[in-house]
């Protein structure tokens, strides 16, 4: 995206929520410590296990409690300052600064004060009234909003997001006429940026336009090139257009979803054995927490191919075997995208997953990677039970709640196993169906992301 493009707070497509889903999470600031957990205690010898977990508990903690604290001394600065802050003419933009950072981070009372001090001074600051606009959106005051950013498009006409805000309040409040112009202006003033083809194309199928909504797919593809949110969308809205045929083959389960039994990694007498190094090791990692991405009763890990890679050291050979062995095997079809798009040079990451009592994935997507994959090495007993329909199997088919496709969903379910891997196109919604239990599920998830010269 080019630098400047969003205006100062910017209320993107709700479509494009989930372009960084790829269960993976920022860089931890906190200092890591060394653990020994690749290991299993009958090897250790004098590392004791209990005192281990003892420990763990508590740093995790410890740790929290520090979190907690540097949130709560966060916003007291920023009330603090808020409540102190004068705006003049000559501190214009350290207010908008301190406003905006305000606003996102949900002190809209404050953030809504400081716009509008900017405002009795500069009338015409076309950043304020943007994001004063939001507010009023973000509020339920539609009609506000609206006129504010009126306002803001009038002052600056050739800002491709003010036009998508605009067109973002216009459609929330029934104007979808007019917001299909503004959608169209900010695609034509901005044609690599991607979220106004989203919620376009959406609107249209939400009118069931379906293939005016293919046709937006289509024109973002055309443009960006490799993009693919746009493709999932299209692959799911060709069955609302009747073209089921279409959609089959973009979503060939059957030639693209592949599951392969890798070989026990070096190291290990056995699949259990190393099963059960790396459940320790996910679960005791220093990068675990919750509320992560699209997991819903569970927690993440950040990336588990930096140190402390423990039992992944080892792992990390029978994933490049599979992803070898899956383009070996793909079908020889130029045209699919998944063929089109395999790269020559390519870059791994991992991370991994941790669920509870009804824990599960969200339906979602990977747009950074090519490939994905996932291995499981704890699965709770209710994976097996024939009655307690697919719950923690694998889903695929079921595209994001926010993508209002009409059709009959096509679902495919794939159960999982230790000892085997899922492999699939990144573009390929999936998710997993919630489980109910006291025991946990664990799973290593991956991404072949195509490194581009």
């Amino acid at each position: 995206m080019k630098k400047g493009l969003r205006p100062l707070f910017l209320w993107t497509s709700t479509l494009g929520l989930d372009r960084s889903d790829s269960g993976r999470l920022p860089p931890n600031p906190v200092t890591r410590r060394a653990l020994l957990l690749d290991v299993p205690c009958s090897r250790l010898g004098c590392y004791h296990s209990g005192m281990a977990k003892r420990d763990q508990k508590k740093s995790k903690r410890k740790e929290k409690l520090r979190k907690q604290k540097v949130r709560e001394q966060k916003v007291h600065q920023k009330k603090r300052a808020a409540t102190g802050f004068s705006v003049t003419a000559s501190n214009l933009n350290e207010a908008m600064t301190l406003a905006v950072r305000l606003h996102q981070d949900g002190e809209l009372t404050d953030a809504e004060r400081i716009y509008r001090q900017v405002l009795k001074i500069m009338s015409d600051h076309p950043d304020a009234l943007s994001s004063l606009a939001m507010i009023e959106y973000q509020n339920q005051r539609f009609d506000k909003a609206i006129k504010l950013m009126r306002q803001a498009i009038s002052l600056v006409d050739n800002n491709a997001g003010y036009h998508m805000n605009l067109a973002t309040v216009l459609d929330r409040s029934g104007e979808r006429g007019e917001a299909v112009t503004h959608y169209g202006r900010a695609i034509a003033l901005a044609p690599d940026y991607p979220d106004p083809y989203y919620s376009l194309g959406d609107l249209h199928l939400r009118e069931g336009l379906p293939d005016k909504a293919i046709e937006v797919f289509d024109e973002c593809m055309s443009v960006i090139g490799r993009e693919f949110h746009a493709l999932a969308y299209k692959a799911h809205a060709l069955d609302d257009a009747n073209r089921q045929s279409d959609a089959r083959y973009l979503l060939n389960f059957d030639d693209y979803v592949k599951s392969y039994r890798f070989d026990i990694p070096n190291g290990y007498d056995s699949i259990e054995a190393f099963n059960s190094a790396l459940a320790r090791h996910i679960k005791m990692h220093p990068t675990l927490r919750g509320n992560v991405m699209s997991t819903e009763h569970g927690k993440h890990t950040a990336e588990l191919l930096r140190e402390p890679r423990g039992p992944m050291e080892a792992m990390e050979a029978r994933i490049v075997e599979a992803i070898r062995w899956y383009k070996e095997s793909l079908p020889d079809d130029p045209s699919h995208p998944a063929v089109r798009w395999a790269p020559e040079q390519y870059k791994l990451t991992s991370w991994g997953v941790v669920m509870f009592d009804k824990g599960h994935e969200r339906a979602h997507i990977h747009p950074n990677g090519w490939l994905s994959g996932v291995f499981y090495v704890q699965l709770p007993d209710v994976i097996h039970d024939p009655e307690r329909n697919h719950e923690g199997w694998l889903e695929f088919g079921r595209p994001t709640a926010d993508l209002h496709v009409q059709a009959a969903l096509h679902l495919r379910h794939y159960q999982p196993a230790y000892g085997e891997m899922f492999l699939f196109p990144s573009y390929f919604y999936h998710g997993t169906i919630p489980f109910r239990s006291s025991e946990r599920r664990i799973c290593v998830a991956f991404d072949v992301e195509p490194v581009h010269r």
